[in-house]
């Protein structure tokens, strides 16, 4: 009898055991909770905002180094409008988007174009500004047109949508690291050419008025548009993000921003 009841007692272990195992193999199986971003940012306190740091008049850094610039300003009513303090974290242009994969931050304002590559893997905002694509080059080149670029070189960081525009215009690219480095290729003359927003290049031109350099007739693709970069399916961030530069796009306080900085209005619906 007593065989008998061990015999009997090992058969209930080993199967309360199994039906424990097929249990938390199931449990296991289940797909994670996603993580609600904005939750984490509102019980964090901060919003963690990826940027370059010298993309004037964008966001770069004054004479008292602090950051300021047009994005920066645009972050820090984001932030306010999400009941948080806004965290500027600083990056290299090709690394910057990145970073939301790694977790750096939690959005990207760096005039950033929603181009449909990066929406398969990133979500974004609605359009904050709109500006035309233009190609500068120097004084003394033998370049005029958009038209006239094809076998010729260009200077543009790796995952630049400028660098696509020019591949697509006929350009040769020379890798660089930011708008920066591209204009100093053009001016040390390593290469024949570099693309950007117009905005940039007027900025450029007031903080450097003997830099001998021009701007070629036409535009550099279509009307470049910028949007803040977020990860993939986080609707309530994206809302989140969306109502507040809705709000400030129809009271004007961004149009203030633009004005401010460059003195026109970029705002997409007069631009």
């Amino acid at each position: 009898m007593k065989n008998t009841l061990n015999r009997r007692s090992a058969i209930a272990l080993t199967g309360a055991l199994s039906l424990a195992g097929l249990l938390s193999a199931c449990s296991s199986s289940q797909p994670a909770q996603k993580t609600n971003r904005l939750e984490q940012i509102k019980e964090r306190g901060t919003i963690r905002i990826g940027m370059e740091g010298t993309y004037r008049p964008w966001n770069y850094h004054d004479e008292s180094g602090n950051l300021v610039g047009m994005e920066k300003e645009i972050g820090d009513l984001i932030a306010q409008d999400l009941g948080v303090k806004a965290e500027y974290v600083e990056s290299l242009w090709d690394s910057l988007i990145a970073g939301v994969d790694a977790d750096r931050y939690d959005i990207v304002i760096n005039n950033v174009s929603p181009t449909e590559e990066r929406q398969k893997k990133y979500d974004f905002s609605t359009t904050y500004v709109r500006s035309e694509g233009k190609v500068a080059v120097l004084d003394s080149s033998e370049l005029r047109n958009i038209s006239d670029i094809p076998g010729h070189t260009a200077a543009s960081s790796e995952t630049s949508n400028f660098r696509t525009l020019l591949e697509t215009a006929g350009a040769r690219i020379v890798t660089v690291t930011g708008f920066d480095e591209a204009i100093e290729q053009v001016l040390s003359g390593r290469v024949d050419c570099c693309g950007n927003d117009a905005v940039t290049f007027q900025i450029y031109k007031q903080q450097h008025p003997e830099a001998p350099i021009r701007l070629l007739d036409g535009q550099l693709g279509g009307t470049s548009e910028a949007a803040i970069l977020m990860p993939k399916d986080q609707p309530e961030l994206k809302k989140a993000i969306d109502d507040s530069l809705e709000r400030h796009l129809t009271n004007g306080d961004i149009k203030a921003i633009y004005e401010k900085y460059v003195g026109i209005d970029l705002t997409p619906k007069n631009s």
